[in-house]
């Protein structure tokens, strides 16, 4: 069972019977909990918008870390062979 993942129905207009005091303020509640709603979604997106950054950053430092090993080994593989161009010739 998950918890939170209930929706909750929407409720019918306030009923016209209802005195205007009430009435007013029940809309004003709805219009409330409508605004309440639409900022937790929004603070719900950015507070994975870093946590998407962090994973992405997390890839390339993976692979740059791959890219750096690999020319860690080319850069011991060819200090092992001499390099014969850079020798001085003496006439």
């Amino acid at each position: 069972m998950q918890v939170g993942t209930e929706k909750v129905k929407a409720r019918a207009p306030v009923p016209e019977a209802l005195p205007d005091s009430v009435r007013a303020r029940a809309t004003k509640q709805q219009q409330d909990l409508a605004r309440v709603r639409a900022e937790r979604d929004d603070l719900r997106g950015q507070a994975q918008l870093p946590a998407r950054i962090v994973h992405v950053l997390e890839i390339e430092n993976s692979k740059l870390k791959e890219i750096n090993a690999a020319l860690e080994q080319q850069v011991t593989a060819q200090a092992s062979v001499p390099n014969l161009t850079r020798r001085r010739h003496w006439s």
